[in-house]
């Protein structure tokens, strides 16, 4: 009697080779899938921090608007005189870099003390982002 041999199976040796091939693979797209979908969402985050600081501005210029187009005087305290210092009132929470009347000398910018005649007239506003370090400027003039 003939025993009769089929070779349509793998070796031992060729079925370790493809899992350390496919192991050294899935490694590879665990690391890549991993650190995208890791940091994914961090535009959005960003994203977000920098439409919060525009709202802000938008409060500010909106108050602005409707308040105080003939003097500046009352909106600077409202947005908060201190420069460096945190704010959080009713445009939102940020940080005060620059809140100062200022004017144009020779095309520079220079503060504009308390008894010039420019004092009141041009406002310059930077706000900074508490949670990052995105900042907007804004100039208001007195109409």
């Amino acid at each position: 009697m003939k025993l009769k041999t089929d070779n349509y199976g793998f070796t031992l040796i060729e079925l370790i080779v493809v899992i350390i091939i496919a192991s050294i693979f899935a490694t590879m797209m665990y690391q890549f899938v991993y650190t995208s979908s890791v940091r994914s969402p961090l535009p959005i985050f960003d994203l977000d921090k920098s439409l919060k600081l525009h709202e802000i501005i938008e409060n500010i210029t909106s108050d602005y608007s409707q308040n105080h187009t003939l003097d500046l005087i009352p909106l600077q305290t409202s947005i908060g005189a201190t420069e460096g210092s945190n704010q959080n009132n009713g445009y939102g929470a940020y940080r005060v870099i620059h809140n100062r009347f200022i004017k144009f000398v020779a095309n520079a910018e220079q503060t504009a003390p308390t008894g010039d005649p420019e004092y009141g007239k041009l406002l310059k506003v930077t706000i900074e982002s508490i949670t990052s370090k995105e900042r907007l400027t804004v100039l208001y003039h007195k109409q």
